[in-house]
Formats: structure tokens, sequence, C-alpha cells
């Protein structure tokens, strides 16, 4: 059976200019309604998979990410909603910081709210012909039966910073064979 799926194209560059704009806009309605000064932030098309956006934080540097298959498959609901869902998580970290508070927390939704904008955590997409990330899976023994372990836990169990047990048996997980994706 031939697959006749049609692939999904990224954003062009000149919506990936609006989604900028608008990212902007957010911040800056943001500034106004709670008198603060906010230096922009980095905004990047990489992301992959399942998720439409991400705030992130790593080293001293903040960064709003967008998936641009699922920005060009649903461009006009992630324009309305991903981008303040976005914008807010980063209002919140400046006015909060992300350990103090839960993600989609009162302070979140009150961001979302002064936006007036929905305060949806998900979305429920069709994501058929967006590239999607498929996790490795590896295969692990106990006393009583096989487990599949992410690739996460893995490496966590490899490099001697985690150990998982079954639920059943209550046994150590020890490695077997990788398994297909």
């Amino acid at each position: 059976m031939e697959n006749t799926e049609e692939i999904v194209q990224p954003i062009t560059a000149e919506q990936q200019t609006q989604v900028i704009k608008q990212t902007e806009i957010y911040i800056g309605k943001a500034a106004a309604l709670f008198s603060m000064k906010l230096k922009s932030v980095e905004i990047t098309f990489d992301l992959k998979g399942r998720t439409a956006g991400m705030y992130r934080v790593y080293g001293n540097k903040r960064e709003i990410r967008y998936n641009p298959y699922i920005f060009s498959k649903y461009f006009d609901d992630n324009f309305n909603t991903t981008v303040p869902h976005e914008v807010a998580h980063y209002i919140t970290d400046i006015i909060y910081g992300l350990g103090k508070i839960k993600p989609h927390g009162k302070e979140w939704k009150a961001v979302m709210h002064a936006f007036n904008a929905d305060a949806s955590v998900t979305s429920n997409y069709d994501l058929s012909g967006i590239p999607v990330r498929k996790q490795t899976l590896y295969s692990y023994q106990c006393d009583c039966r096989e487990h599949q372990i992410s690739s996460v836990r893995h490496k966590k169990i490899i490099s001697k910073r985690g150990q998982y047990y079954c639920t059943y048996c209550k046994q150590s997980l020890r490695t077997k064979t990788k398994a297909a994706a």
C-alpha cells in the first residue's frame, strides 16, 4: 500500500516575521500591563514533534521556540493561541521565577486573562504530515517480564544516575538489548 500522506512544509519566512512581530506585540502589552521594562526574547522556529510552542531558559538565556510545521498547518490558531501562551510563560518567569510557580498555574492564567487570550493548556491537532520525533526504546528485564525503557531513562541507568524497578516483582531492571524505535 502506497503512503499518500502529504508532508507539511514549514512556515514561510514571511509568516515567521508575522509570528515574531506578534510575539513582540504581546511582550509590549505585558510591559504596559505590568509596568515593567522587558528585554526582547530570542525567537526560533526549530521546535519539532507534537508541541506547537515552548518557552525555555537555559543558563542565562531565555528563548521562545515555535514548531514551524504545526504553525504551517494551523497558522491562524497558533498565531492567536500559541503566541500569547508562550509569552505568558516568559512574563511569569520574569515576575515570579519558573521554580516558584506551576507552569499553567494561577499566575500564568492571570497573564493570559490580562492578554484576553484563551488559557487552554493543550491543543488537539491532527499531526498527519508533520514530522514527529520517535524516541528509541530499550529492552530491560526483571524477574517477571520485559520492559521498554525510554532513551532518557536508559541514559540515567547507564550513567549510574538512576535505577528503575518493576512495579510487580519489585526487582531492579537490567539491560537486555536495544529495541527498534
